[in-house]
């Protein structure tokens, strides 16, 4: 119940949000700032502000709505877990003294290496470009890299290029999403996965 009701709140203060900036033609004037809107996120809603972007955006990211839509992505895979172990659905075995396999560490240390020397080097290539006035990688790439197991490489990118780090979804995004990665190791190790 607690779900359904924070969802369709969340769904209903986002399309006020978006109706609001739209109105007032200047999408940094809205109901509230962002990063409150995103709290709903953390509690619970990421359904309903996924429904929402996917619905008022027609499914286009860009600077104002970025931090949104992987702030729903990474909550809902959060909040699914959750109420799969709650449910017992997944098992979690937390003993201490529970075996990894070998096998499937040693292929899962061999991707984090790869994506996170692959977005680390697409942090620093962006910051030249940008330097250089070039083309520029979209910030969904740069997240989406860091969401898909390369968030210690951009933090360090972000760090050795000096790039993007005044932007909150990054500087408070990245660290979360190592977080994340920390929780579903450990989750799929409990569950006997790993």
């Amino acid at each position: 119940m607690y779900l359904a009701g924070i969802n369709a709140l969340t769904f209903i203060l986002f399309s006020i949000d978006y109706a609001i900036a739209r109105y007032n033609q200047d999408e940094d004037t809205g109901l509230m700032d962002g990063r409150i809107l995103t709290l709903f996120a953390v509690a619970g809603g990421a359904l309903g502000m996924l429904l929402a972007l996917m619905l008022f955006t027609g499914n286009h990211m860009n600077k104002r709505n970025i931090a949104w839509w992987f702030s729903a992505i990474v909550f809902l895979i959060v909040w699914v877990l959750a109420v799969l172990v709650w449910a017992g659905v997944i098992v979690v075995d937390l003993e201490p003294g529970a075996s990894f396999n070998a096998s499937v560490v040693v292929a899962f240390g061999a991707y984090l290496l790869a994506v996170n020397v692959i977005t680390f080097a697409v942090f620093c290539l962006d910051k030249k470009r940008a330097i250089d006035r070039g083309s520029r990688f979209p910030e969904a790439t740069l997240l989406g890299l860091s969401l898909a197991g390369g968030a210690l490489g951009g933090i360090v990118g972000m760090r050795v290029a000096h790039h993007e780090t005044s932007k909150w979804y990054f500087a408070a995004g990245l660290p979360a999403f190592v977080i994340l990665h920390i929780a579903l190791f450990l989750l799929a190790h409990g569950a006997g996965l790993v």
